[in-house]
C-alpha cells in the first residue's frame, strides 16, 4: 500500500481569496504611492523606474513573508539573501528620483554605489548558497534577458540611427532591462516548475 506524502492542495476558493487580497493590497499600495509621489515623477522613465521599484520591493516583502511563515519551502541559505537583493534593487531604483529631496546628487550617487556593492556581495552569496536548480534558473534568466535585450537594443539602435525614433535615456533603458529581466525570470522559473 502506497500512501501519498503530498500535502493537500489549497481549495479554489482559498486561491481566489488570496488573489483578491493581493489585488486589493496592490491597488491600495499603488494609490498611496501615486498620492505620495505626485509632482516627483514627471517622465515616463521615472514612471517605469517607480513601477519596477514597487515590484521589486513588493516581491521582497512577499518573499520575506514566505521565509518567515514557511521556511521549509525556501532553499537553505537563500531566502533572506533573495529578500535583501530585491529590497536593495528597489531602493536603488527609487534613490535617483526621490533622493535629491534630502541630499545632494553626489551623496545620493555615493549611497547608490554603496548599495550596489552590498547587493553585488549578496548576489554572490546567493549564488554560492543556491542549489543546482536555483543556479540553473539564474543562468537561464540571464541568458533569456541577454538575448531579448540584445535583440531589442539592436532594433532600437538601428531605428534611432535612421532617424525613425527619438533617443531613449540610459535611465529609461535600465528600466526596460529590468522589465525584460523580470519576464525572463518568470519564464525560467515556470520552466523549472518554481511558482
Amino acid at each position: 500500500m502506497n500512501a501519498s506524502l503530498e500535502a493537500p492542495r489549497p481549495s479554489l476558493l482559498r486561491k481566489a481569496a488570496l488573489l483578491v487580497l493581493l489585488g486589493a493590497l496592490g491597488g491600495a499600495f499603488g494609490y498611496a504611492f501615486a498620492t505620495l509621489t505626485d509632482g516627483f515623477v514627471t517622465r515616463w522613465e521615472d514612471d517605469l523606474a517607480v513601477f519596477m521599484a514597487a515590484a521589486m520591493i513588493g516581491i521582497g516583502v512577499l518573499s520575506a513573508f514566505v521565509v518567515a511563515t514557511r521556511p521549509s519551502d525556501v532553499p537553505k541559505g537563500c531566502g533572506i539573501l533573495q529578500v535583501i537583493v530585491m529590497l536593495l534593487a528597489g531602493v536603488m531604483f527609487l534613490l535617483p528620483i526621490f533622493g535629491t529631496a534630502w541630499a545632494t546628487p553626489d551623496v545620493v550617487f555615493g549611497a547608490i554605489a554603496v548599495l550596489l556593492a552590498a547587493q553585488s556581495v549578496a548576489n554572490l552569496m546567493l549564488w554560492r548558497a543556491a542549489d543546482e536548480m536555483l543556479r540553473r534558473v539564474m543562468l537561464e534568466t540571464s541568458a533569456l534577458a541577454f538575448w531579448a535585450v540584445q535583440l531589442g537594443l539592436f532594433v532600437y539602435a538601428a531605428a534611432e540611427r535612421l532617424g525613425l525614433i527619438g533617443t531613449i535615456t540610459g535611465w529609461g533603458l535600465t528600466g526596460m532591462l529590468m522589465g525584460v529581466y523580470f519576464i525572463a525570470s518568470i519564464v525560467a522559473s515556470a520552466r523549472r516548475g518554481i511558482t
